[in-house]
């Protein structure tokens, strides 16, 4: 057994069987490697990472490349989403090799951390254009020990370029802010969407919410893109990416039409997904599709996904019993089986495309909608309301014998930074369902929410603010990154506007105050990705780019200036997000890279708008947050709400550009007033 059967982290414990001799990140492995002069292998993924399973099994359970692993090198793990840190360093060595990133992360260093050689998957044998992974130890063992020199020059090279890439800025060309550079980001992403089946690119397809967002807000300001924006929506959850028994969406398809997912389902996709799909739920009412997945996927998350502390777990895997996708997939046979009639068998595989051949691996098929349900009952002379009548019973039939299976493993951990992204999601889901007239719903949402966002404040964050990225077993532990600090701020900020709870905007602006003190680039203009006082790697790294989650850097200057349209925000607050806005003008020209920082631009705007409601008490206000929420999706531009405790008759208060109404008491005034930002 190696040193990772202690580990915290499920991932790392994944690998404790190994015959490697594998070392967590720490001073104990690093040491070793600088009195042994012997290169470091890196190896870095997480526990729903199906290529990492698939590496593992092939190389890191194999004996004898275990042999030549422990011999020549010192072998590290890193679970990504505990150490994102030490992830992003080493993936721009990837990059800078001409390569794609991802995971599994492979990269091997000098014994002062320096890269010199980085990929990712490695077969056991030269295939898709690469060496065998026993191969490339073998000449890299021979490099290290013959071509000393070469080692050096190479990871001197890769450190230089890791440092540019490291410091934040794109050449700024004016800042992104304001309507032009919103409709030119928009324009871009729209043109990249697939026009039959939605989605970005061709395959493998990525939801990428966040891209989607920025499409959300350029619909609201001008009506283009919705029917692009409803055909992908309606493709995900009508594919096999979505999950039809349970709720929830898998990771991604890997094929051009969301049939066939890589099975893994990450709490961050599921909390950006919730959050569209109930935003869009409120600008295209008249399709039920979208409620329906917000329905589904807050059951899926709190049946699925929620711990005994109220917070929630990371991912589950995609493989079960070996098999990736067992658990989700079903024959005619099984369906049979379960539902003991042979006519409800053919009527429910006939709905969701279950084939004699199957549509998958070993003959299974993956449960999906080929045709819109509307046309589906046509076809069957039935009644949309009638067609979902009858498979309700029999979906629960199924999921019922679904739970009896093996399922694929959970990865218990809870990561601060995307339980934020789910708070938030579901405090958009509680703001929709009140506007649907489904108070249950947006109670069950707040509840879940507010548990989980007083559980990371009371565990997660010090006196001080700062911040603690993981729970795992009720054990907090592993310093936060800017992510953790700014989602969980914004999910503080959007339960206060769900609620008008003023200790939730109390709690935003201390994290906000500790991200400016602690994690702000000299002069302002940028946020690293960790605190001043976290561990120091080859290079301490500034948040930029959105990857599968909004970057650091983009929710915090929405944060920030979210805050200032409050006016309760830190000192040089404002100051600080119109300089990154500034210092990223070029980002409009890469909207996949910067789609969080365009959206939180928006706030700059001068059509931003706040509303300040005034009351003795959050209930005196009511029915005017009803107003204001029921206004919010017909806005053109980006609006900020907050309550304020005051004696005297309830009011609002409408301001945009430093320009503030007089007090609004009536409803119907201040629908007026709003009317003013609203869309066409």
């Amino acid at each position: 057994m190696n040193r990772l059967a202690q580990s915290k982290s499920p991932y790392l414990r994944q690998h404790a069987e190994n015959p490697v001799d594998w070392y967590p990140w720490g001073d104990e492995a690093l040491e070793r490697a600088r009195r042994e002069d012997k290169p470091i292998l890196l190896s870095v993924g997480y526990s729903a990472c199906h290529w990492c399973h698939v590496m593992a099994h092939e190389s890191f359970e194999d004996a004898d490349t275990a042999a030549l692993m422990n011999t020549h090198f010192i072998n590290i793990k890193v679970d990504r989403e505990e150490r994102p840190d030490i992830d992003e360093i080493y993936q721009k060595v990837v990059l800078l090799m001409g390569q794609g990133g991802g995971w599994p992360l492979t990269v091997f260093l000098t014994p002062d951390h320096r890269p010199f050689y980085g990929g990712t998957y490695f077969p056991p044998v030269p295939s898709y254009g690469r060496p065998s992974f026993r191969q490339l130890l073998l000449a890299l063992t021979d490099l290290w020990k013959n071509r000393r020199d070469d080692v050096e020059g190479q990871a001197e090279q890769l450190l230089e370029g890791i440092r540019e890439l490291a410091a934040g800025g794109q050449d700024g060309e004016g800042a992104i802010v304001g309507p032009e550079p919103l409709a030119t980001a928009a324009r871009d992403l729209l043109a990249r969407l697939d026009p039959e089946w939605g989605g970005f690119g061709r395959q493998p397809k990525f939801p990428n919410a966040t891209c989607l967002e920025v499409l959300m807000l350029q619909n609201r300001v001008d009506g283009t893109g919705s029917d692009e924006l409803l055909l992908t929506l309606e493709k995900m959850w009508r594919g096999g990416i979505y999950d039809h028994l349970r709720g929830g969406f898998a990771r991604y398809a890997v094929d051009r039409v969301w049939l066939v997912p890589h099975f893994e389902k990450m709490l961050y996709d599921n909390a950006l997904l919730l959050g569209l799909y109930a935003d869009a739920s409120l600008r295209w009412p008249e399709h039920g599709f979208l409620r329906r997945v917000v329905r589904e996927t807050v059951a899926y998350l709190e049946a699925d996904m929620r711990g005994p502390a109220g917070t929630f777990y990371a991912a589950t895997d995609a493989d079960s019993e070996g098999v990736e996708g067992k658990y989700f997939c079903w024959t005619p046979a099984q369906l049979e089986q379960v539902l003991g009639s042979r006519d409800d068998a053919a009527f429910f595989a006939a709905v969701y495309g279950v084939d004699p051949r199957g549509n998958f691996e070993h003959g299974m098929s993956i449960l999906h909608f080929a045709q819109p349900p509307a046309q589906i009952a046509q076809a069957l002379g039935m009644t949309e309301a009638a067609l979902e009548a009858r498979l309700a019973p029999l979906r629960a039939r199924l999921l019922e014998a679904r739970y009896q299976r093996i399922p694929p493993l959970r990865d218990d951990k809870i990561l601060t930074s995307w339980n934020g992204l789910l708070i938030s999601g579901l405090a958009r889901a509680a703001a929709s369902a009140e506007q649907w007239g489904e108070p249950e719903l947006q109670a069950r949402c707040l509840a879940l929410a507010t548990a989980a966002a007083r559980r990371l404040l009371d565990a997660h964050v010090g006196a001080h603010g700062e911040v603690m990225r993981v729970d795992f077993d009720g054990v907090v532990h592993t310093r936060g990154y800017l992510e953790d600090v700014a989602f969980l701020a914004r999910a503080c900020l959007d339960l206060h506007e769900a609620t008008l709870e003023l200790a939730w905007q109390d709690a935003a602006a201390k994290l906000a105050r500790y991200a400016l003190a602690h994690h702000a680039v000299a002069g302002g203009v940028g946020f690293y990705v960790t605190a001043d006082d976290a561990e120091r790697l080859i290079e301490r790294t500034e948040s930029q780019h959105d990857s599968a989650i909004p970057s650091g850097l983009g929710v915090l200057v929405e944060v920030l200036l979210r805050l200032d349209l409050a006016g309760v925000a830190p000192a040089g607050a404002r100051a600080a997000a119109e300089a990154c806005l500034q210092r990223q003008g070029a980002a409009i020209r890469q909207p996949f890279a910067f789609a969080s920082l365009i959206a939180a631009a928006q706030f700059a705007a001068p059509e931003a708008a706040h509303v300040t409601l005034r009351g003795a008490s959050t209930e005196a206000v009511a029915e005017l947050a009803r107003t204001v929420a029921a206004a919010r999706p017909g806005m053109r531009a980006r609006l900020a709400v907050s309550f304020e405790a005051a004696e005297g008759p309830r009011a609002a208060l409408v301001c945009r550009a430093q320009v503030c109404s007089t007090p609004i008491h009536a409803p119907d005034a201040l629908r007026a007033a709003l009317q003013g930002g609203a869309s066409r």
